[in-house]
């Protein structure tokens, strides 16, 4: 039965979480709108272009989806903010990041169940990718 204790606990529990995130977001957007001062963004983008153009992402999107894959999605999240992304590229980040996410944590995860890491990081790394190109390519199709 849905109480007031109920309404009460559940909205400090969300706020809980939304101050949570906002703790990874905020900091993470700002330091990408300070960098977009800077030469770092530039570099970044054109070594990282080829292959960003390969999945239908611009080389500064490479922020967002090495973030996502190294740290977490919220992280990802504060750097597509900060970029001038579309929704379609904004989508391909996300199906990516899906198959591919917080690896090094759960490498380390994977390794303390026995099972041999190697592998499952090569396929959730190429799911990444196919995934990237095939929405790419449907992308170019339909738009």
């Amino acid at each position: 039965m849905i109480t007031a204790k109920t309404w009460k606990n559940g909205f400090a529990n969300g706020l809980k979480t939304s101050f949570l995130l906002l703790k990874v977001i905020i900091p993470v957007f700002a330091l990408i709108k300070v960098l977009e001062h800077t030469p770092v963004i530039g570099w970044i983008s054109q070594f990282c272009d080829p292959l960003m153009r390969f999945v239908g992402l611009p080389g500064e999107a490479a922020l967002a989806v090495v973030t996502g894959m190294f740290l977490n999605f919220y992280a990802a999240l504060g750097i597509i903010v900060a970029l001038s992304l579309t929704p379609w590229q904004i989508t391909i980040i996300a199906v990516i990041l899906s198959c591919c996410h917080e690896l090094v944590i759960e490498t380390a995860i994977i390794k303390k169940t026995g099972v041999r890491a190697g592998p499952i990081l090569g396929i959730r790394l190429a799911t990444a990718l196919v995934a990237g190109v095939t929405l790419n390519l449907f992308g170019k199709m339909a738009l």
